[in-house]
């Protein structure tokens, strides 16, 4: 690239759309102060022109330090005169030599630095005259005719099936030689493609709220687990919080060996990356710098959180237990709770993210009678609390229907099959695995029997009564089970016996009054709204910094 490079910044007074537009603040800067900012940050441009009719933008433009302010003629201020020649006037008044001209108009504040080098880099070619910076703006439009309307395209696609059709964004770049021949861009310029919220074009308030909106995202990346032995609970959490955080941007983060959450991630569309291990994820991290790194992978070490901290302003974690807690920001743990919990730690079913598909569900109202029990302990069961639960229900002496829900990580059906020979006519028995819906199958039952995990919470929610077994030390300590009056807690795996789960299924079926004050007090905990409290303990802290 050989030519010197001037940006010239065309900002008016006058502005019909949006009154005084250039002045007004846009995040923490003036409108026109984003394209001074952006044009000095470049290493490639070497000089900075505002050419304005307004002192007060003049003004604005030397606090930013601005390389030269053009005072603007009259002629060249009114509504109706086009760009081409406010930038050769501006040319022209700059006593250097300069081989090419950048256009940067304010409307276009969110166009990067990196955008901005790459289109400087295309317009230096010498191949080229010009460059028009555009975004893409595929849609089916329409234009009018004297004998009505007709779309421009004869055929009806979806958007991303198109062929494209390019906005500018109000940035170019020209030779010198095409500005003096008083034009913006040559006869056949060449594009140069921006992200389409980089090009935000402001014209109305419509745009200026986007483009606001725009400014005040945060990047999160988010780490999670999702396998045979942890089930998918931690993935279905963080792609229920990106549901809820719209106005920010998360890209989700696992290892090669987490394939339950890779494959819900591909289903849900989400954006996510691959790291080969823990190092591999730091060294990301500490490339892009990001406002909020989430780990949602159980226990974490101090050496490992303070790396994140290097470089990154807010880390918050999920369910942690080891050493990096004391170095997070946040703790999040709806699931084990403490007795005196440090600052930064935040506890019990207040701060469970309900699956969307729970908030829609309809409660249980009055449970008259026992018609329906459903059983699912989930990920891998690893004490086979199916196969138990189901031998002591073998003895139950009515007509009932099990509805069995097998963990995505459950590999013990072969001890079903002889269990489910044995049951008697009765006792109907159903048994599913990978269901579309663990709502639609909850909100029908009349009991529910399950570890101490997350279905807890998620039951609570629908009013479900439950029967619990924790599956090992560290599900006994989930106080839920222990405070909610809506869940009857047997123990741990290995101390309780079928005869102890048939005759709490027994007392449940035929104590009317037990039932519901079970479910009575779980309507009592208002768990639907633990994702919006999430969600403010994600940025308090960010938001402050």
């Amino acid at each position: 690239m050989s030519g010197k490079i001037l940006s010239v910044i065309p900002a008016r007074k006058g502005s019909k759309g949006i009154p005084r537009k250039n002045l007004r603040k846009l995040g923490d800067h003036p409108l026109v102060a984003h394209a001074i900012k952006t044009s000095k940050e470049s290493d490639l441009i070497d000089h900075v022109v505002l050419t304005t009719d307004s002192r007060e933008i003049a003004q604005i433009g030397r606090q930013y330090n601005v390389d030269t302010v053009i005072d603007r003629p009259h002629r060249l201020s009114k509504d109706e005169v086009p760009l081409a020649p406010v930038i050769e006037h501006a040319f022209n008044q700059v006593n250097k030599e300069f081989q090419y001209v950048l256009c940067f108009q304010p409307t276009a504040p969110l166009v990067s630095v990196n955008s901005i080098n790459k289109g400087i880099t295309a317009g230096t070619d010498e191949k080229t005259d010009s460059v028009v910076f555009v975004r893409d703006s595929s849609h089916i439009y329409w234009r009018e005719k004297e004998d009505g309307y007709e779309p421009i395209s004869s055929e009806r696609k979806n958007r991303q099936q198109l062929d494209p059709i390019y906005e500018e964004i109000g940035v170019f770049i020209s030779d010198k030689s095409v500005v003096k021949e008083g034009n913006r861009v040559g006869n056949s310029p060449e594009f140069h493609e921006v992200e389409s919220q980089e090009g935000i074009d402001i014209d109305t308030y419509s745009d200026w709220i986007l483009a606001e909106s725009q400014l005040q995202r945060k990047q999160i990346i988010y780490r999670l687990i999702g396998n045979g032995d942890a089930g998918t609970g931690h993935v279905y959490r963080g792609i229920t919080i990106a549901d809820h955080l719209f106005e920010h941007d998360i890209l989700f983060g696992v290892e090669p060996t987490e394939d339950l959450a890779i494959e819900k991630l591909e289903e849900s569309n989400y954006d996510y990356q691959i790291f080969d291990d823990e190092q591999s994820f730091l060294e990301f991290v500490h490339s892009t710098k990001p406002d909020v790194v989430v780990n949602d992978i159980l226990d974490t070490s101090a050496d490992y959180v303070k790396s994140l901290k290097q470089h990154t302003p807010h880390v918050v974690n999920f369910e942690d237990l080891g050493t990096g807690t004391d170095h997070a920001d946040a703790v999040i743990n709806a699931l084990y709770e403490h007795s005196n919990p440090p600052e930064n730690h935040h506890f019990g079913f207040e701060h469970f993210c309900l699956r969307n598909e729970f908030l829609y569900a309809t409660p249980r109202a009055e449970i008259s009678s026992v018609n329906r029990i459903m059983i699912s302990f989930g990920g891998t069961d690893e004490n086979n609390l199916t196969a138990k639960t189901l031998r002591a229900l073998s003895d139950i002496d009515r007509d009932i229907h099990l509805d069995v829900v097998l963990g995505l990580g459950y590999t013990e059906q072969e001890w079903l099959d002889p269990i489910l020979s044995a049951y008697p006519s009765n006792v109907s028995v159903e048994i599913n695995q990978d269901i579309r819906s663990m709502a639609e199958h909850m909100e029908q039952a009349d009991l529910l029997i399950t570890s101490n995990g997350r279905t807890l919470y998620e039951a609570g929610s629908l009013n479900v009564p439950v029967i619990s077994i924790a599956q090992n030390h560290r599900e006994q300590k989930h106080p839920y089970a222990h405070i909610s009056r809506g869940v009857l807690f047997l123990g741990q795996a290995d101390y309780v016996t079928e005869e102890n789960v048939l005759t709490a299924v027994k007392d449940y079926i035929t104590d009317r009054e037990k039932r519901e004050t079970m479910r009575e007090a779980l309507e009592d905990h208002d768990i639907a709204n633990g994702v919006e409290r999430i969600k403010q303990i994600l940025f308090e802290e960010t938001n402050e910094n």
